[in-house]
């Protein structure tokens, strides 16, 4: 009999930051994800590419504001499967309402930002 599925594990904002500490030089970039809505599964939007900085936390919650957030942080280019190698995925929430600017963002893409 086949297993089910597992949840995503929730992480808190400050493992984040663990994981960039723990992982140091590996991490060259760390792909951020936002969640539009509270719906299951959701849908996820994709707001860029970082650099691993100390206050990654502090940019994300003034830039884009509170919300469920995913980041994957990637490691060195693989040439052989020409693409970025896979370290780690965190998934955490900020607390808090959303910034106008992502609020915007996701009206013009028919979307409703919820509040956490």
């Amino acid at each position: 009999m086949e297993a089910p599925p597992k949840a995503p594990r929730r992480f808190r904002p400050q493992d984040l930051e663990a994981a960039i500490l723990f992982h140091r030089t590996r991490v060259r970039r760390i792909q951020l994800w936002r969640r539009a809505n509270s719906g299951r599964p959701g849908i996820w939007i994709h707001l860029g590419r970082y650099r691993p900085y100390p206050d990654l936390l502090l940019r994300i919650r003034s830039h884009f504001g509170g919300g469920c957030y995913r980041a994957k942080l990637l490691g060195p280019w693989l040439h052989h499967a020409r693409r970025e190698g896979f370290i780690q995925q965190v998934t955490f929430t900020l607390s808090g309402p959303p910034t106008e600017v992502t609020v915007r963002w996701l009206a013009k893409r028919g979307l409703r930002a919820g509040v956490v």
